[in-house]
């Protein structure tokens, strides 16, 4: 027939239209939003160093003709700035003389001044890995009575460091042996003995 059209593409048409009507008239969707504030509260820790001296240096023989170093090396040491502050710091050393204590047949204590000692800080490696500072300065120190810095930083000394510091006694040409502290045939001695005292601040 003239004009007419096929019922199947009036419903086709019709559905259509009607979907794309539903989609252009339906409401917008309004979005639920909120918002919050989120902190944490950042202290700081603690200045330690955790540092040894050698147990027993290595034994030096007197051979009257020149001096000789007893030498030695701790366990690694460790310094750990977790105060989170630029605020410098530094580790220091002082000692006492090296004595040699009365026996039973050496009735004087026999010296060695302190001042022969040398400590040697050596290569210090800052933990970057986890996020330390650049590593602090050292220098070589020819230990006395009074504190000197071995280890320190003017600013920037966040983090973990560790070294492993040389320890070398001169002994003087001149110096006393180690006491007897039995028998004259030298088996057992009282060694010299110093205390250092070391602080970190």
């Amino acid at each position: 027939m003239a004009g007419s059209t096929k019922p199947g593409l009036i419903g086709l048409t019709s559905i259509a239209l009607a979907v794309g009507l539903g989609v252009v008239l339906s409401p917008s969707a309004s979005a639920d939003t909120s918002s919050d504030t989120m902190s944490s509260a950042i202290l700081g820790g603690a200045l330690t160093a955790v540092v040894s001296a050698p147990t027993r240096m290595s034994p030096v023989i007197l051979d009257g003709r020149s001096s000789h170093a007893s030498v030695g090396r701790p366990a690694v040491w460790t310094i750990t700035n977790a105060r989170g502050s630029s605020a410098a710091w530094s580790l220091s050393v002082s000692a006492t003389d090296f004595v040699s204590a009365p026996g039973t047949l050496d009735t004087l204590e026999r010296t060695v001044a302190v001042e022969n000692l040398t400590i040697t800080p050596g290569i210090v490696t800052a933990r970057t890995s986890e996020g330390a500072d650049a590593a602090p300065t050292t220098e070589p120190v020819t230990v006395s009575g009074l504190p000197q810095a071995l280890v320190w930083t003017s600013s920037l000394g966040k983090g973990t460091f560790t070294l492993t510091p040389g320890f070398s006694l001169n002994v003087p040409l001149n110096a006393y042996r180690s006491n007897f502290s039995g028998a004259i045939d030298g088996s057992v001695v009282n060694p010299f003995v110093s205390i250092l005292t070391f602080t970190i601040a």
